[in-house]
């Protein structure tokens, strides 16, 4: 049989191992309510955002739209030139391995 001074001991570890999972579970819930509050602030902005493009005039269609063009054109020239950038280096590389 276990003497008093073994049993509280146990106890002790017992209630230190308690307090450490304690510890975990607050930590656990902290994050659910971050990602709960993020979820909510997404789904906020979703509904801004169908609201906004259930409410669009064929004017505002438009101008998205040749936006859009726009925004492509730019993507098409900056991968040219990176494109451009790496060949170049490629050949460099090239006449420095000569």
């Amino acid at each position: 049989m276990s003497t008093v001074k073994e049993l509280e001991k146990q106890l002790r570890e017992a209630k230190k191992k308690n307090r450490e999972k304690d510890k975990i579970i607050e930590e656990h819930l902290t994050h659910i309510k971050f990602l709960t509050d993020r979820l909510e602030i997404a789904h906020l902005r979703v509904a801004d955002k169908n609201k906004e493009i259930m409410t669009m005039t064929f004017d505002d269609v438009i101008k998205n739209q040749k936006e859009l063009l726009k925004y492509q054109e730019k993507m098409a020239k900056d991968k040219e030139l990176v494109d451009a950038f790496e060949n170049q280096i490629k050949q460099s590389e090239k006449l420095n391995a000569l």
